[in-house]
């Protein structure tokens, strides 16, 4: 799964990955940059059942719904 992880990380142009919130069975995980990035429209990795993959669009924005809904750690 690490390996899946580091291609997602490539592919979202991210400088590392941070574990998000559990969100619709799935562990959650949030490109980080160190700098500002414009590059679309936001993704976010999902693994569910040892499947790592990105999300859509829409299921990125309704993650950041939840989270914001839930209140920031």
């Amino acid at each position: 799964m690490k390996k899946q992880l580091e291609l997602c990380r490539i592919k979202l142009f991210a400088d590392s990955l941070k574990k998000g919130k559990s969100w619709n069975g799935y562990e959650v995980y949030e490109p980080i940059y160190k700098e500002e990035y414009i590059g679309g429209h936001p993704k976010i990795v999902l693994v569910k059942d040892g499947e790592v993959r990105l999300s859509t669009s829409e299921e990125c924005f309704a993650y950041m719904e939840f989270v914001k809904s839930k209140g920031t750690p």
